[in-house]
């Protein structure tokens, strides 16, 4: 009975041993025909890969890739960049004789000084009689009025025989006028007996005349 498992494991040990053989012949054709198959590699190919000893991995052929279209290379003609301006120098501060050097004639504009017009003369009255005998004003284009009441009047008479607002004269269109203002006593020219005036204009040398008594009078200078 021993002798028979004996036989036995010799006959298996013998069938690994020689199936061990068979496989390894075969991988061993297997592996030699491939490497007589193997396409021939194109100049340039990268050789690395491929194993020493003439073994070679199973791979799927590629296609030839395809070059990308080149970009067009602007480095040829580069634009040129402009230069950056140097920062402005300063300037050390102009004292008053330096401005005056520094003035474009050119664009220099004389300026005229306007001529001043002179304040038309309408002459004055001066007075020749009364309170206010030999004092003299002036005829603005305002006007004056003349009477007692110096709240009423620029030409005070404080004599009771005037109107707080006797008479008023100044210039009306362009000439020296007088307007009495409905005085008690009324305002006369060059003759207290003559008719009395409401407004009439003054020519050089009239005298006017104030009150039916006399009581002032003033002469109109031009």
């Amino acid at each position: 009975m021993s002798t028979s498992w004996i036989i036995v494991g010799v006959l298996v040990f013998l069938f690994i041993i020689v199936a061990v053989i068979v496989i390894a012949v075969v991988t061993f054709l297997l592996m030699r025909r491939r490497g007589t198959t193997h396409p021939k590699p194109l100049p340039g190919a990268d050789m690395s890969a491929v194993p020493i000893g003439g073994a070679a991995l199973a791979s799927t052929p590629e296609s030839e890739p395809q070059r990308p279209t080149p970009l067009p290379s602007y480095a040829d003609s580069p634009t040129p960049s402009r230069p950056s301006s140097p920062p402005p120098a300063a300037h050390p501060a102009l004292g008053d004789d330096d401005r005056l050097a520094t003035i474009d004639p050119s664009r220099t504009v004389a300026i005229t000084p306007e001529k001043d017009v002179a304040p038309i003369n309408y002459g004055s009255i001066r007075f020749v009689s009364g309170l206010l005998a030999g004092q003299e004003f002036d005829i603005t284009p305002r006007g004056s009025c003349i009477g007692r009441d110096s709240t009423l009047s620029e030409i005070v008479i404080t004599d009771p025989r005037i109107s707080k607002r006797h008479v008023w004269i100044g210039v009306k269109d362009g000439r020296v006028i007088i307007a009495d203002q409905n005085s008690r006593n009324g305002t006369f020219v060059n003759d207290p007996k003559s008719q009395r005036v409401t407004e009439t204009p003054l020519s050089q040398g009239d005298t006017v005349i104030l009150g039916e008594s006399d009581v002032a009078r003033f002469e109109y200078q031009k």
